[in-house]
């Protein structure tokens, strides 16, 4: 489709359908992986897994709020799968022409946040390796910078750095290195998991925690009711 004098500030390669579509069901689920299985999912888990009180309860919270969004997330993203357009094009339809730069700011704020969030996490899991030794350790102790220790600052910029290096490059860019690092992290996770449960000498699925221990540890949580209670299976699920 060829576009005649385009409007700058309502088309441009980025707003443009999809001309290639690269991305098949590896690719998609490659996506899911990446973004289920990382830091701040785990996290999530495991204090997840001390409000539900019990592993099925967790299982049965978390399955109920995934399918939720399953559906939401697939009504949502129908149209642009069918068309190719982007979410900022297709807000123009609810939102009015300059109307949809609302919604679109907002989601890229979320997104600025996330960013950021996810790249503490990632230079913050390197800090912990870099400073097994002794050397990184002294630096990380004695050197700071802008409220956080130099160390931290550092790898904190080099994985914000190699994150924008891959995105500036493009989807597809994105794409290929998602389809590698993908099927590393579940591999990684396995290993990980291979290595707790050996390290712990055993494997169940029951929760093995003391009742007054569970709720020592999720009293300031702001989640009412008792672990395992139904509105504590509420909030999990909805979270």
């Amino acid at each position: 489709m060829t576009v005649v004098n385009p409007s700058p500030s309502l088309y441009n390669e980025d707003l443009a359908p999809a001309e290639e579509r690269k991305w098949g069901a590896f690719s998609i689920f490659n996506v899911w992986t990446s973004d289920v299985h990382s830091l701040w999912g785990y996290y999530l888990a495991a204090s997840l897994f001390l409000l539900c009180g019990s592993f099925i309860n967790f299982v049965i919270a978390i399955g109920i709020g995934s399918l939720v969004i399953f559906v939401l997330m697939s009504l949502v993203g129908n149209a642009g799968v069918r068309t190719g357009v982007p979410f900022p094009v297709l807000a123009r339809a609810s939102f009015g022409t300059f109307g949809a730069n609302v919604p679109a700011i907002v989601r890229a704020i979320v997104a600025c946040f996330w960013y950021g969030a996810q790249t503490a996490a990632a230079s913050g899991a390197i800090v912990a390796l870099l400073i097994r030794s002794p050397g990184m350790l002294e630096f990380h102790q004695t050197s700071h910078f802008l409220g956080h220790s130099t160390l931290e600052f550092i790898c904190f910029v080099v994985v914000w750095g190699l994150q924008l290096l891959i995105i500036q490059r493009g989807m597809e860019t994105v794409r290929k290195f998602q389809d590698w690092a993908g099927p590393a992290v579940w591999i990684m996770m396995l290993i990980l998991a291979i290595y707790l449960v050996a390290k712990s000498g055993t494997f169940s699925f029951g929760s093995e925690i003391p009742r007054d221990v569970l709720l020592e540890k999720t009293k300031d949580a702001g989640v009412p009711g008792e672990p395992g209670s139904p509105a504590s299976l509420v909030f999990s699920s909805r979270t």
